[in-house]
């Protein structure tokens, strides 16, 4: 993608998984961070990283182990993930505004939930990647096996299933961006 000065956008592809942190209102239930993965569109490489299990518990740790990717939010010109708007980018938000950080900035965003008026379409990221035929799969996990995972010393498993929805969405959003089946990016502010 291009801007129309021809200088390149720097799009990120990024995910979350996050942890339900109590149930003091049936109505509301707070997220905290436990991994992130991001990917600039254009690069083989994902970074990650972990809140950790001290992290999970120390807001003044969680908020030092997110900053790689505020740092990377802060260089891009468009974000894209799978419901990023609806989900991931609040949770961040909020995230961010527990630690005392400023609030994230307007950013031009394009999330591959947002199709379009359709019916009778799934459009969970591992649907709609085998609908496009995407060879990256969604590495699916039941209750217990992401209970299992959280009780791993280096959650190595809570990082592989973030790192590979990072780059199935990255194949994901190119094939839905080529057919012609995304809404054209637009501005997300906090």
């Amino acid at each position: 993608m291009k801007l129309v000065s021809g200088t390149r956008l720097r799009i990120l592809s990024f995910d979350l998984e996050t942890l339900a942190a109590g149930y003091a209102d049936p109505a509301w239930v707070p997220d905290k961070i436990t991994c992130a993965a991001w990917s600039w569109v254009g690069e083989k490489r994902v970074h990650s990283l972990i809140t950790g299990k001290d992290g999970f518990f120390s807001r003044e740790l969680r908020g030092e182990r997110i900053r790689p990717l505020l740092d990377a939010i802060a260089e891009s010109d468009t974000l894209i993930g799978h419901n990023v708007v609806r989900f991931d980018l609040r949770t961040l938000q909020a995230e961010c505004m527990r630690f005392g950080f400023p609030k994230l900035r307007p950013v031009r965003v394009q999330d591959t939930i947002r199709l379009g008026k359709t019916k009778g379409l799934k459009k969970g990221q591992d649907d709609l990647s085998y609908m496009v035929g995407s060879p990256v799969r969604k590495q699916t996990m039941n209750w217990e096996q992401w209970d299992r995972a959280y009780e791993e010393d280096d959650w190595a498993t809570v990082i592989s299933r973030c790192v590979t929805d990072v780059k199935g969405h990255k194949v994901l959003w190119e094939r839905l961006r080529d057919r012609g089946y995304l809404q054209a990016p637009t501005m997300w502010a906090p």
